[in-house]
């Protein structure tokens, strides 16, 4: 089953779907060539449904992805986010890592893609008036 990307203009969110035997480069290498095509993509929220996991992370690959989000960016100066479904106990210490090659966007954890609209929907609301805290699993 191949990678699936969604889109909503109308909500400004992108979600990716990666079924089980994704790997890492192929994820990268499909993530920089939509942003490439439609740049405004990097403005966007996303939500990183990783059915896997891809346990082939290359850190070169991911920091010239982020290099590509903040290059081709309209608003870089505006805070964005990237929710991963994950149940990765680790992600949250590797979110910080990979917050550093993105410049604002932010990544988060949450366990389900149902969760992860739900917390998308909290952090656009604005997290000072969400209530919305960092946990290890995505909840509140």
């Amino acid at each position: 089953m191949p990678i699936a990307i969604q889109s909503s203009r109308a909500r400004r969110r992108v979600i990716v779907v990666a079924p089980p035997d994704t790997r890492w480069r192929d994820f990268q290498e499909l993530v920089r060539a939509a942003v490439q095509e439609t740049p405004e993509l990097t403005d966007w929220n996303w939500i990183i449904d990783d059915q896997g996991p891809m346990d082939d992370v290359d850190v070169a690959e991911m920091a010239a992805t982020g290099e590509a989000f903040r290059r081709l960016a309209a608003a870089p100066e505006r805070r964005t986010y990237t929710v991963v479904v994950t149940r990765d106990r680790h992600f949250p210490t590797w979110a910080r890592v990979i917050d550093l090659n993105y410049g604002n966007r932010m990544h988060h954890p949450a366990p389900t893609l149902e969760a992860a609209s739900a917390l998308l929907d909290r952090l656009e609301a604005g997290p000072a008036d969400s209530g919305w805290k960092r946990t290890t699993d995505g909840a509140q």
